[in-house]
């Protein structure tokens, strides 16, 4: 009875945000539109793979068997053509000059070395300057010679069985785990929907208690009779809802239009985020203490993203940082809810398996929170 009669007041609050939110058409835009441009940009944007890579061949050998080499690069998107050169200081002369990212050398005697069982010698050159790219375009690249030499040597022992013990082949056979189509999308959507949540429950959140200590609203609510508990649950628990309905619009996007499996419980899901809101609902509370105005809020909250985010394996493995600022991830609530939305979505993770993530994740909102709301309260009396 003692909660109810504490609730009928807060109930009243509430519905002021919310009338508040809805009758803001800037605030309506951050919270439907530019969530669904960032989905669908970042889904886009933010991938890994590598494609349209400019190849240029030099085929001195000008037979059947080199050209089914140098057309066999092309049956994907993963190489575009530039034109063939000549000689081989033009094939040089394209990748310095950054007319091609990659070029192939297709000497003299290659169908002939190949008839007489003779090893056949490709030469591939790649600009190294992205190093993530050149060693995904030398995989492509190696991947693609070596499926062209099986092909020659599997047609070769059919028509004469006996080359078969004559023939000495490596096969690898290669498998991938929970993303089998090496989907880059897939491992980037899940990190997408934290920026959202981060951005819903705190930057929206610290900038609302700003905009009324701005306008002067806050004082007013001040001297009603709500308690600062109250004044504090009418805040957060909106922006909460909202949060909640932000990420299961942006999952049913994500499952439904870009395909990604969730293979995992949505209820588990739904936990972890509770977790994370906590700590991104104290993060907006502290920004808008240490804030006078919504562009200070603002900057304030951009500048925890973009740490947040450049340490949370958001792009770049965090095995492969330097050991100072492997060791600052710990202190990165991202860097969990990241691993966990990536676990609970692409392998079907349950409690047990994000358990790490999950309690430093719920011990920094317990501790962020309460100091949160331990300041917010004492500036309101």
């Amino acid at each position: 009875m003692k909660f109810l009669q504490w609730f009928h007041a807060v109930r009243y609050l509430i519905q002021k945000e919310f009338r508040q939110v809805f009758r803001d058409p800037a605030m309506l835009r951050i919270i439907f539109i530019a969530p669904l441009i960032q989905l669908f940009i970042l889904s886009y944007a933010a991938t890994t793979d590598v494609r349209n890579i400019r190849l240029a061949i030099l085929d001195q050998d000008n037979t059947s068997q080199s050209r089914l080499l140098a057309q066999s690069f092309y049956q994907n998107n993963i190489f575009i053509p530039v034109t063939p050169a000549a000689n081989p200081s033009e094939l040089m002369a394209d990748l310095q000059q950054r007319r091609a990212d990659i070029a192939v050398w297709i000497p003299l005697d290659y169908a002939k070395n190949i008839a007489a069982g003779q090893q056949a010698t490709i030469s591939i050159t790649i600009n190294g300057q992205n190093s993530s790219v050149a060693a995904r375009a030398q995989g492509y690249a190696e991947t693609i010679v070596r499926q062209e030499a099986n092909r020659i040597f599997d047609d070769a022992s059919l028509k004469n069985p006996a080359m078969k013990n004559r023939i000495h082949r490596i096969e690898a056979a290669t498998r991938f785990f929970y993303n089998p189509e090496l989907e880059s999308r897939y491992y980037m959507i899940p990190a997408i929907l934290v920026i959202l949540m981060t951005l819903i429950a705190g930057m929206l959140t610290g900038m609302a208690v700003v905009r009324e200590k701005e306008i002067g609203t806050l004082e007013q609510l001040m001297v009603t009779p709500l308690t600062p508990s109250q004044l504090i649950a009418g805040k957060v628990i909106p922006f909460t809802l909202l949060t909640y309905f932000e990420l299961t619009f942006a999952t049913t996007i994500a499952v439904l239009w870009f395909g990604l499996p969730l293979l995992g419980s949505i209820p588990l899901l739904m936990l972890c985020a509770l977790a994370y809101l906590l700590v991104s609902l104290a993060v907006g509370l502290l920004a808008s203490e240490i804030s006078s105005t919504q562009q200070q809020a603002m900057f304030t909250m951009w500048f925890y993203m973009i740490f947040g985010i450049m340490t949370s394996g958001f792009f770049y493995p965090i095995e492969n940082m330097p050991a100072g600022i492997y060791y600052l991830t710990f202190i990165n609530p991202l860097r969990y809810i990241v691993a966990i939305n990536r676990g609970v979505f692409l392998k079907g993770a349950g409690l047990t398996d994000v358990w790490h993530n999950l309690w430093p994740l719920v011990l920094m909102g317990t501790v962020l929170f309460t100091t949160a709301v331990f300041r917010f309260r004492k500036r309101l009396e």
